[in-house]
């Protein structure tokens, strides 16, 4: 009988230090009433910014001359910019293929020459790193463009009557 009433005391002491856990202002698992600000979009800002690094390693069609494997100046410029940044990034770095892949033998050759270059700049693991894709996204056609260009120029606008816009991006349409 004695170890019963030993037994009931170990179990009301043991609800009560709980139950007093809770009441007195200790932390618990609970979801708290107000997170962090920003903490939700953290990390998807985080994914998109890496998502746009990625997309620097992206050597598109028109880097290149016409339709052969010699780099435009701008294609130049990209490569070395490139090969700055590829010892401290994870990137691939992507040779946009040809449209609908038509030309393949172009782009292994295209790829070969970035190899080369990327290795000439310093880039050791350039032959691992280096593929011909699609890029990350489809790009923009010259419409698509050209409403972007106008929503900036309103997005831009001071309000002073220029004739520009009012900085109101709503409702218009170009």
């Amino acid at each position: 009988m004695k170890s019963l009433k030993i037994w009931q005391l170990f179990v009301i002491a043991a609800l009560s230090g709980a139950f007093s856990g809770c009441l007195s202002g200790h932390r618990s698992m609970a979801v708290p009433d107000m997170i962090p600000l920003g903490a939700v979009s953290r990390a998807h800002w985080h994914t998109m910014e890496t998502n746009g690094e990625a997309s620097d390693f992206v050597i598109h069609r028109n880097e290149f001359v016409d339709n052969s494997s010699e780099l435009s100046p701008y294609g130049r410029d990209h490569i070395m910019e490139i090969a700055a940044r590829m010892p401290s990034t994870p990137f691939p770095v992507l040779v946009q293929r040809s449209d609908n892949n038509s030309d393949p033998e172009l782009d292994a050759v295209r790829r070969n020459l970035v190899v080369r270059v990327l290795t000439d700049l310093g880039a050791a693991d350039a032959e691992r790193r280096t593929v011909v894709s699609q890029p990350y996204s489809n790009g923009i056609n010259a419409v698509e463009a050209e409403q972007d260009y106008g929503r900036f120029r309103l997005s831009r606008s001071n309000g002073s009557g220029n004739g520009v816009g009012n900085g109101n991006n709503g409702g218009g349409s170009f």
